[in-house]
């Protein structure tokens, strides 16, 4: 897909009568209670609702064929996506629809459905791991890290005993002030890195309680939507939680990484990217929006959509409270097409929302997968 940003800063996108990656939230239900979560952690915006949502199964073959003329990229989350009753098929149609589909997972069911995954042919698969396992189970729960380690050791040797390219396996570092000091120490001493295609480092994603605040507003002012924001009130965290962290120390186990994944052919990804002291520094005082790389405006919303669990249709897991449509009423190229985006995409030519910050895809320069 084409993508320009002509002499004001303002994208514009060659054939936008699809979107070219689509993520599906298949549900909100998690096996985890991961401390730093904005959907079930510390802050999770999940924890007091009543009754969990998922996708219809009928709905996302829905949406998969009335794409399919284009092949989207897909990424599918959730909550846990292999909690997702449903989640063999949501792989066996986008197979025989021929789009390329990638997932994260906590890694707790990953041993389990490692046949499925290869069988139905998924593009990549990203492990959530955050340190040694003493550190990794205190962020994220008992016997958490044994299990993913094992699932990341069949995937990779199911792949390579069939011969097979894909699923590229990978791991997410969640940068947080628990799992920060520890980089080194899982890539080198705890995990087996010759059996990883890929490593992605990233922050932690936070608002301000005065980011939250202003976004309300901007909802209330611009969108003539009156919320609290629930969903992204999980992101809202005060800068104080970081103010003990070594930029340093952090900096340099990140550099070794990254020159160790150089050497040995891994595929490095960060969010965000060039994680010197001062990115260090500038991200969690609050002031990542000063970052050089950090966009100043997003092609996002004219490349890529998501729909959540109960069908609600947004550009990025941070905009849950701004519903652009439903996918439970309408189709999703219908939404895709219509007045609610357009107006969202005009109000984001000139402006930003103060919780962009939140969203890694603010950091991300490249689009193509």
């Amino acid at each position: 897909m084409a993508i320009q940003i002509n002499k004001e800063g303002v994208p514009s996108v060659i054939n936008t009568s699809t979107p070219r990656w689509i993520w599906l939230q298949l549900l909100e239900a998690c096996n985890l209670r991961c401390k730093m979560c904005y959907e079930w952690g510390d802050n999770g915006a999940y924890k007091e609702r009543p009754v969990l949502a998922q996708l219809d199964i009928n709905v996302v073959k829905q949406i998969i064929e009335d794409c399919s003329h284009a092949k989207p990229y897909y990424d599918l989350f959730g909550g846990e996506p292999l909690m997702y009753k449903h989640f063999d098929e949501v792989l066996e149609t986008l197979k025989y629809y021929g789009s390329q589909v990638a997932f994260p997972t906590n890694g707790t069911l990953l041993e389990k459905k490692a046949e499925t995954i290869i069988e139905h042919g998924a593009h990549r698969v990203w492990v959530s791991m955050d340190g040694p396992e003493e550190i990794n189970d205190a962020q994220r729960g008992p016997g958490v890290f044994k299990k993913a380690r094992r699932g990341i050791e069949k995937l990779f040797d199911l792949r390579e005993a069939k011969g097979l390219e894909f699923p590229k396996v990978g791991i997410i570092f969640i940068i947080t002030p628990l799992t920060y000091m520890h980089v080194e120490r899982l890539f080198f001493e705890h995990i087996d890195i010759t059996k990883l295609d890929h490593i992605s480092l990233e922050f932690q994603s936070f608002i301000t309680p005065e980011d939250h605040v202003e976004y309300r507003n901007i909802l209330k002012n611009n969108f003539n939507l009156d919320t609290n924001a629930q969903v992204s009130n999980g992101f809202v965290r005060k800068l104080s939680e970081f103010s003990e962290m070594d930029r340093k120390e952090l900096s340099r186990q990140v550099r070794n990484i990254e020159r160790y994944c150089q050497e040995k052919g891994v595929y490095f990804n960060a969010y965000p990217q060039n994680m010197t002291e001062e990115t260090i520094e500038l991200y969690f005082s609050g002031n990542s929006h000063e970052l050089s790389h950090a966009k100043k405006r997003c092609e996002f919303p004219w490349l890529s959509t998501e729909i959540n669990a109960r069908g609600d249709v947004t550009s990025c897991h941070a905009f849950y409270d701004l519903t652009l449509g439903n996918v439970n009423e309408e189709r999703l190229l219908d939404i895709w097409k219509g007045p609610r985006y357009k107006e969202y995409r005009n109000y984001l030519k000139r402006n930003s929302f103060p919780i962009c910050q939140a969203c890694c895809l603010n950091f991300k320069t490249k689009t193509e997968k």
